[in-house]
């Protein structure tokens, strides 16, 4: 059982050593607790006996000192860290992103496919309009005003063929 220094049965029981005639209520007074604390206390030490000390005292040098090796060789040293991995190009979320390719074709190609030449050049007006007036007002700027370029570049080239 381990004796805490500070706890309210040890300064009861220091208290009771000090004053052996005392009766539960000048202990109490005189530790200034009340006295219930001093009946536990009491009954516990009556009941399991008093703790005693169950540590022993420090000694100086307790470390014994095991094996000592001794070796010419050296140390081999850690092998060289791996080469690092080539660094993935950057996504171009403009001019091809990955989620627009899935199925095999890129959707602007498809949606071509099913347009006429001039409703395909009404769907390119209409994402230029969009991205001229969302730029700077929503997600990225930069990123904006690429897709308006983008499509842009895309309707000039319908009008070119």
């Amino acid at each position: 059982m381990a004796i805490f220094k500070n706890s309210m049965a040890h300064k009861v029981r220091g208290y009771m050593k000090l004053h052996p005639q005392a009766t539960v209520k000048e202990v109490a007074e005189g530790l200034g607790i009340k006295s219930h604390h001093v009946h536990s206390t009491m009954w516990r030490d009556k009941k399991y006996g008093a703790p005693k000390r169950t540590y022993k005292k420090r000694t100086k040098n307790t470390w014994k000192t095991v094996a000592i090796a001794v070796s010419n060789t050296p140390i081999n040293p850690p092998p060289p860290p791996p080469p690092m991995p080539a660094p993935t190009p950057e996504k171009d979320t403009v001019n091809s992103p990955e989620h627009y390719k899935v199925g095999g074709i890129e959707v602007i190609d498809f949606i071509k496919a099913k347009l006429t030449a001039e409703e395909f050049r009404g769907y390119l007006k209409g994402n230029v309009l969009k991205y001229t007036s969302r730029a700077g007002y929503k997600d990225d700027a930069a990123q904006n005003i690429g897709k308006l370029v983008w499509y842009a570049s895309k309707l000039q080239d319908t009008h070119a063929t």
